[in-house]
């Protein structure tokens, strides 16, 4: 008799087993999504967990990259997210490389994926700065754009820095004639 009543009472405990569980799943994925720096919305391109998102290439501005994250925001905004590893700057504002490079996702955004991105974020470790993608940012990339062209041009591309670690992470340090590491 008792081991009959377990039996029966084996799918309700099952039952309120799986539910748990699944309680338990959405309280850590919120966990992880606040910690994350993340705002809410459907991650849609994703290169930032180890699973290789697909470049993003633009044959009429000769540019391609991957974002860390594209968010889509309930509209038909994209939003392209960068994360770094190391702390955001002391005056509040990113660092000039980390702003040209997510104008570059904004302009990819639009020609390759034809939607809007009227911002994108970049995720310091111990904050996330919110960048309004403006004229004036686009207008900056393509004048950085167009030394960059000249100097490889020229064959006078040089390294602008002296810090090894940096080379040695480098995804072109096998073909550097100025390598420091």
């Amino acid at each position: 008799m008792i081991q009959s009543s377990i039996v029966h009472s084996l799918p309700i405990l099952m039952g309120i087993l799986l539910a748990a569980l699944a309680i338990a799943c959405l309280v850590v994925s919120s966990y992880l999504r606040r910690r994350s720096g993340l705002p809410s919305g459907e991650v849609v391109y994703d290169d930032a967990s180890g699973r290789a998102g697909e470049p993003l290439i633009s044959r009429s501005y000769r540019l391609s990259g991957k974002p860390d994250y594209l968010l889509e925001d309930g509209d038909e905004d994209l939003i392209p997210v960068e994360v770094k590893s190391g702390s955001a700057p002391r005056g509040g504002r990113p660092y000039r490389s980390h702003l040209l490079q997510l104008a570059v996702y904004f302009l990819l955004v639009e020609d390759v994926l034809q939607r809007p991105a009227p911002y994108g974020l970049i995720r310091y470790r111990d904050r996330t700065i919110r960048v309004t993608n403006t004229n004036e940012l686009r207008e900056e990339l393509f004048l950085v754009i167009a030394e960059m062209r000249a100097a490889q041009l020229k064959s006078q591309a040089r390294r602008s820095h002296n810090q090894p670690h940096r080379c040695a992470s480098c995804s072109l340090a096998y073909t550097c004639g100025e390598r420091l590491a």
